[in-house]
């Protein structure tokens, strides 16, 4: 009777085995391709990257159906850490594959692009000369101009910067009235993401003299004779 007893529970052990490896394995295996989120991570203080690079790069994971299916819920990342990078210069980064964090029983086999180029350049600061940008009709002009202060302080790419000759104010809009003015006026944002004013509370004072400038009087009008 004992012997008996001994060999159910072997058998019963044996079933729950198969059924709990069929559970796990029967359903095979799959693979996914996601985009995933590009996180530039450690850039130093004193560098900057110049060139686009993209939002997001595909991953293709490979595993488990039932663990592909709880993927699509989860958030991945692709780190990209720079920390180590001292100079200015193109710099050649391979996106390493376990760089993405992914659940036990799955694994990232392909990782496209695969590699990154990163146009690095020093932050500077530069003082750059400030250029009132009016809006006004053709017959209106302006003498007399003056800005206060006439230049502004912005930190950026170095190779931008020292190509930068001047920067121009928020567009200006005195009233159309001859006589002289005096308004308050931004600092249009400089081409380029990488490009900041350092002081964002900076206040610029435009003063001139608004006047009308006489049209030229064509020949018709002078006889008063038609086209």
């Amino acid at each position: 009777m004992g012997l008996l007893r001994r060999y159910n529970l072997h058998f019963w052990a044996i079933i729950i085995a198969v059924a709990l490896w069929l559970q796990v394995h029967g359903q095979g295996e799959g693979s996914v391709s996601l985009d995933i989120p590009l996180q530039v991570q450690g850039t130093p203080a004193e560098m900057v990257i110049v060139n686009d690079l993209p939002d997001h790069v595909r991953v293709t994971v490979k595993g488990l159906q039932s663990r592909l299916k709880d993927l699509r819920q989860k958030t991945l990342t692709m780190a990209l850490d720079v920390s180590d990078i001292t100079t200015p210069g193109v710099v050649v980064r391979a996106l390493q594959m376990d760089a993405v964090a992914v659940p036990v029983g799955l694994r990232i086999e392909k990782v496209q692009p695969d590699r990154l180029e990163l146009q690095v350049d020093r932050l500077v600061t530069r003082s750059i000369p400030l250029h009132a940008h009016f809006e006004l009709p053709e017959e209106w002009q302006v003498s007399g101009l003056t800005i206060e202060p006439g230049v502004v302080k912005l930190v950026g790419p170095e190779v931008w910067l020292d190509s930068l000759k001047k920067v121009d104010t928020s567009p200006i809009r005195p009233e159309l009235k001859r006589g002289p003015f005096k308004v308050k006026a931004g600092v249009e944002s400089p081409s380029g993401k990488a490009i900041r004013l350092v002081d964002n509370n900076i206040e610029i004072e435009v003063k001139g003299l608004l006047f009308q400038a006489v049209a030229p009087v064509a020949p018709n009008e002078i006889t008063g004779e038609e086209r």
